[in-house]
């Protein structure tokens, strides 16, 4: 049985996004009190009145603000109403812990629910040292407030040490990935617009998916070809607008393979209005940016089998023009257009080049040679054997060019001959 709820509305133009947070945190929203501004100590007596108001009529328990709350403002509030309050950064977490799937996703939660908990105890402890604050409980014993603060600290401090290994062990696999000749491609974008369909569709996998917001809240991957290009292609967590720094922080460990990508498709839910995509187009920048990513982007206009109005599209169009060079409309979950977007990523990465070399058995190197052009190659790889020699010709991409070049590899069709090129072999 969902819980009720009173929520409090700051900012309007985002209430609906808002609305389906508190939602699917297990809520039911029985009353809705606007507010326009808040004062010193949190919010006005006459607010306060008409919550409490709503409160006794509707029987509800919980108090939802739809922004982040100051730790003054959250015991303020409380004092007065008799429960304490939960603001939409609170709502966000208790969504993840619901969709957890790992370990590492448990720390992650642990951690941005630790750096909110260290912020109000700061609050606690000043308002402790003015005699306003009783001792905390704390587990199985009684912590004061400042004793309670260096906990936390502490365990904060021990869930990142934690986190460090698991992102060193990340390390590890892009390093191996990128000697292995892989491709890293990113689908990011903002949560319920369908990045898990795209990853579905491009893939043939059936990840779970669904309207509800944070259904991704750890990575899902998969390795597939486009063109001549092995890809590693990755499904991330949902951006929401506002997303404070502590928390893309806490979560970066999810988020990092966006910062190390080749190429991220943006995924923008174009069904909803247009000021609702420009907002979230913005907000998915800005996420962008603060995780320093400064690759290409092509933006992923999804959901177009449910526009009946072609001309709808054109405004948008040039939303996206105006952010990016590359962008698309399509419909993961019908298929549509999904063969141009594979097209504009093989612009983007390269295409490839046909080649024909020859590679003798008296270079002591000769099996490592054909595994690395048959793993930088299209489908069209093929072999031929000659009697001190392989023939190997097919379409490659410009990895093996590179490594065809640098290591004086006889070639026959395709580029000038080594003897031709001014490159020096590798040592």
């Amino acid at each position: 049985m969902n819980k009720r709820a009173i929520v409090v509305v700051y900012k309007r133009e985002s209430y609906k996004e808002f609305e389906s947070l508190v939602k699917e945190a297990g809520y039911e929203i029985v009353g809705i009190v606007y507010l326009r501004r808040f004062t010193s100590r949190g919010i006005s007596d006459y607010k306060i009145n008409e919550i409490k108001s709503l409160m006794e009529s509707t029987g509800a328990e919980n108090v939802i603000f739809d922004t982040q709350l100051k730790p003054n403002y959250i015991y303020n509030i409380a004092k007065e109403l008799g429960v304490e309050p939960k603001d939409r950064l609170e709502i966000i977490l208790e969504i993840f812990k619901m969709h957890s799937p790992s370990k590492e996703a448990d720390l992650q939660i642990k951690l941005a629910s630790l750096q909110i908990e260290l912020a109000r105890a700061k609050e606690r402890v000043k308002l402790a040292k003015l005699g306003e604050q009783p001792a905390l409980v704390l587990g199985p014993g009684e912590y004061e407030v400042d004793v309670y603060y260096n906990e936390v600290k502490r365990r904060i401090q021990n869930i990142k040490a934690k986190l460090e290994e698991e992102r060193k062990k990340r390390e590890l696999h892009r390093e191996y990935r990128r000697k292995r000749g892989f491709r890293t491609i990113s689908i990011a974008g903002y949560t319920s617009s369908g990045k898990t369909t795209l990853f579905n569709a491009l893939t043939g996998l059936n990840r779970r998916t669904g309207p509800e917001p944070f259904t991704t809240i750890s990575t899902k991957f998969s390795i597939i070809k486009i063109g001549v290009w092995d890809i590693y292609l990755v499904d991330t967590i949902g951006f929401i607008t506002d997303l404070p720094p502590f928390m893309i922080n806490a979560f970066y460990s999810t988020l990092e393979e966006i910062t190390y990508s080749d190429l991220v498709l943006l995924v923008v839910d174009v069904s909803e209005p247009y000021d609702y995509i420009k907002n979230k187009l913005e907000a998915s920048y800005e996420i962008l940016r603060k995780l320093n990513y400064n690759g290409n982007v092509v933006i992923v206009g999804n959901k177009i089998d449910v526009i009946n109005n072609i001309e709808y599209l054109k405004p948008i169009e040039s939303l996206f023009n105006s952010y990016s060079n590359y962008y698309i409309f399509i419909s993961a979950l019908k298929g549509i257009n999904l063969d141009g977007l594979l097209e504009i990523i093989e612009d983007i990465l390269g295409r490839g080049r046909y080649i024909k070399v020859r590679v003798s058995y008296s270079n002591p190197n000769w099996y490592n040679i054909l595994d690395y052009l048959k793993r930088n190659s299209d489908r069209e790889f093929s072999l031929s054997f000659e009697n001190d020699s392989i023939i190997v010709e097919g379409l490659f991409n410009d990895r093996a060019i590179e490594y065809i070049k640098k290591n004086r590899i006889e070639v026959l069709e395709g580029l000038p001959h080594a003897e031709d090129m001014d490159i020096e072999a590798e040592s």
